[in-house]
């Protein structure tokens, strides 16, 4: 039996093929596998509180009111491909500031998160934000 959370994912990916976002926010930050990255604590957490703010600030300009349901894609733009615990990694305080601008908790059954990845060219990193009415 298929759980409930991977039928929302199917549901979320349909919607996604089917319409246009409507809101898309590029954050100029460098996301980072954290799971394999051999940085100390103190970087780590400097990293991931610049990332969280500075989504939560350019979401929440482009966000005018909340609606639910929402599907949220956070995508990773970097020159390779991360496998999927590292992108899950990589986008998670990218999705915490997402979390933040909607005042709501990451664990909110309204919002579905898909992470995902795009190829950039070389040196060439970065993230996106879309927000789909679900």
């Amino acid at each position: 039996m298929i759980s409930e959370r991977l039928e929302h994912l199917a549901a979320a990916l349909r919607l996604m093929l089917a319409k246009t976002p409507i809101v898309s926010v590029e954050v100029p930050v460098r996301l980072v596998n954290t799971s394999n990255s051999r940085s100390g604590w103190r970087s780590t957490a400097k990293r991931a509180k610049t990332v969280r703010e500075t989504t939560r600030m350019l979401v929440r300009n482009a966000t005018s009111g909340r609606v639910f349901p929402l599907v949220v894609r956070l995508v990773y733009v970097g020159p390779r491909q991360l496998d999927d615990d590292g992108i899950a990694s990589a986008v998670k305080s990218l999705r915490d500031g997402v979390a933040d601008a909607l005042g709501v908790d990451d664990r909110d059954p309204r919002v579905v998160w898909v992470p995902d990845q795009e190829r950039g060219g070389v040196r060439e990193y970065g993230a996106r934000v879309e927000i789909y009415l679900g």
